[in-house]
């Protein structure tokens, strides 16, 4: 086998990688090794005329082949950070994105000074909403639901990386069923969710990292998108307290739709439609009627 010094194999990993069309070759051959070697990204540039086993090339040039194939690199690594905090993520749910933590943030902006809030997180998936919002309010209770056993097991091993166990509670089921059956009547100070909202013609246009390898379970949200929106407005009105926050992510062209939907309802105040980082529509918020 070729000796490699790490300068070398990170050099030869991102040229393959950009010659697949990967948007990102350096930094993602940096995580690979990161990931297989332990090295950080200070010692590969340090120690960049340092040697590397053999094992860990051919280990590396594995890895470099599933991302060349488009896997993402969260899916081979089996994390992702999200609103500073470390999740573990597995291909049976959706990869946490930087975008929603816009609706974490303003959550935790309403629920700062309200005093041990009551929160369900649905459409849980890994857990990342629900999980960001106990650790950042910690006078809070969080339920977290999902209808994917997969989902359910990961979100219970991020429940227990941050130590949240004594107060988050994870319930299996479909949509707000599981927060029925658990009692949660008149109990919520807030629901959030980012649902599948990704409508059928949008799914067929998906970019094949996400097409070709997101569950999508967690994506597809109906014909129109808003199938999910739509089931949730149907009852959250009977779990949710006077006054109660509800807070969606959305797709970039949802929020008119959603706030109609919502303003049809005749019991939530102060609709509001929030922008990303991207200036494009990103979560809508309100408030049941006192």
């Amino acid at each position: 086998m070729v000796a490699y010094t790490i300068g070398n194999l990170l050099r030869e990993g991102a040229s393959i990688l950009k010659e697949a069309g990967i948007n990102s070759p350096y930094l993602d051959g940096q995580l690979l090794l990161k990931y297989i070697s332990g090295y950080s990204k200070v010692d590969m540039v340090i120690y960049r005329d340092r040697l590397v086993d053999d094992k860990t090339v051919e280990a590396f040039f594995q890895l470099i082949e599933e991302r060349k194939k488009g896997k993402p690199i969260q899916y081979i690594t089996g994390h992702q950070e999200f609103m500073s905090l470390d999740f573990y993520v597995h291909e049976n749910v959706l990869i946490p994105r930087p975008d929603t933590e816009v609706l974490v943030e303003k959550v935790l902006e309403l629920l700062r000074d309200k005093d041990n809030p009551v929160i369900a997180d649905v459409c849980t998936g890994t857990g990342a909403i629900a999980v960001s919002l106990a650790y950042y309010l910690p006078d809070s209770f969080v339920y977290a639901s999902d209808i994917s056993h997969h989902a359910v097991e990961c979100c219970s091993k991020n429940i227990k990386r941050h130590g949240l166990e004594s107060r988050m509670k994870l319930l299996q089921g479909d949509l707000l069923e599981p927060l029925f059956e658990e009692g949660l009547e008149g109990k919520l100070d807030a629901l959030v969710s980012n649902p599948p909202y990704i409508s059928k013609k949008d799914m067929e246009s998906l970019p094949t990292s996400v097409r070709g390898f997101e569950p999508h379970l967690a994506l597809y949200g109906g014909e129109d998108g808003m199938e999910f929106y739509d089931r949730i407005l149907e009852d959250v009105c009977k779990l949710l307290k006077k006054g109660g926050l509800l807070a969606f992510e959305i797709g970039w062209d949802q929020g008119p739709v959603l706030a109609k939907h919502l303003e049809d309802k005749g019991i939530f105040k102060d609709i509001i439609i929030e922008k990303d980082l991207a200036g494009l529509d990103r979560i809508v918020y309100c408030f049941l009627e006192e």
